[in-house]
Parts: C-alpha cells; structure tokens; sequence
C-alpha cells in the first residue's frame, strides 16, 4: 500500500518548530468586558457588531463571497452560512492578540461564543477556511493549525479541491518570515530572501504546516462568474 501521508509525516515536526517559535514571543491578551451580538454576517470571517464595529476574524480567512467583477469564490457562500449559523442570535465574546486593528480600520479578534465555542476554529474543522498567520498576532495559531488539520485529513471543504498526494510533486518555494507560499513558476517565489526561503514537496504540505497562499498563488478553484 503507498504511504499518501509521507509529505505529511515531513511536514509536522518543521510546523512545530514554527510554532513553537512563534509562540516564544511574548503576547498581551485583552478580553472584552462585556458580551456582544451581531448585527450582520459580512463574510466567512468578518461580521459587523450591534455597536457599529466591524470585527475581522484573527489566524483564518475564507473564500470570498464576492470577488469584485469576478464573482464568489468557491465555497464562498457556504463560509458565510456556517458563519451566520455559528454567530447569529448569540452572545459572543472578544479576544484581541497585540494587534487590535486592521489597516481597514476593522477590529481584530477570536471570537468565542458563551457555550465556548471557539468560532474562528470552527470554520477552520468544517473545511470552510485556511490558516493565515499575520504577526504578531500569533497567540492562538497552533489551536487555529491543529482545526485546518483535521478538515485536511477528512477532506472537508475546500480541502476536497487540492490533491494531498501530486504526481509529479510541485515544489512550492516559501517565505518563513510572512509565513507565505509560492507556486513553483511564481517570480515572487525567486525573490525570497535565501534566509528565510523554505521548500515544500507540494501546496498540501505547505497549507499542513501553517502557511497560507500568497495572493497570486491561491490552489483553489477560481472565482465564480457574477
């Protein structure tokens, strides 16, 4: 029988490190006082407060439901469904990592309901979101990987689009510093430092070890049609 989680296997104790290294920094954590809801769904990731507050979850993002004049991404809606299911009516509570603010303004935060479930890993376990790291707010990233593993290994979500086991492999060049990987034919990919250049067996092997697409390099189907 072939050994399809090889690549895996390599993966895990580099993600480790990583991690561990990651978490080394230290990290101020600031919970809200008091409970908030939810006034509208946005996105997979993103909803808007009763307060007016725009909230962008911390560590995931999920396809998008509207990609300018290209359409929904796939997967898309049904991101944005599970979001609504898991936050709509409930009293939630916010968890802010050293960065408290996007460059949009927006709140930045994990996202908890009362009952304590964890909403940014939620989306991450049903396969409906991929890990994407943006220091220094790293405090919750191995919770965050440890989620996107297991819908990997159950295939879940986007997870059915990317093959686990390409033949031939397809190198992908990485950035250790941004936590981003390249395709293999990406000039970006050329233009990472060699100190902090790092080498995938494939995109699954990347996404397995808590990097995430770089922006021109996404493995998923393309957007929709409007």
């Amino acid at each position: 029988m072939n050994d399809r989680t090889g690549p895996l296997k390599k993966a895990i104790p580099y993600g480790v490190c990583l991690i561990v290294l990651t978490l080394a920094v230290p990290v101020a954590f600031c919970e809200t006082a008091t409970w908030v809801t939810v006034r509208w769904v946005a996105d997979g990731d993103t909803i808007i407060l009763q307060d007016g507050r725009h909230v962008r979850y911390i560590g995931i993002d999920t396809p998008e439901t509207d990609h300018g004049h290209q359409g929904a991404e796939p997967m898309g809606g049904e991101a944005r469904c599970l979001n609504r299911r898991l936050v709509q009516g409930h009293q939630l509570r916010l968890v802010y990592d050293r960065d408290k603010k996007d460059r949009y303004g927006r709140t930045l935060a994990y996202v908890y309901r009362r009952d304590g479930r964890f909403v940014n890993a939620e989306l991450l376990k049903r396969g409906l979101a991929h890990v994407l790291v943006r220091s220094p707010n790293t405090a919750k990233m191995k919770a965050l990987i440890d989620a996107q593993r297991t819908a990997m290994e159950e295939g879940r979500g986007i997870w059915r689009f990317l093959d686990r086991s390409e033949t031939p492999p397809r190198p992908c060049p990485a950035n250790r510093r941004s936590m981003r990987f390249h395709a293999p034919e990406c000039p970006m990919g050329k233009k990472i430092s060699p100190k902090n250049r790092v080498w995938f067996s494939s995109p699954w092997e990347a996404f397995w070890s808590g990097f995430a697409p770089a922006k021109e390099c996404i493995p998923f189907p393309p957007p929709q049609g409007p």
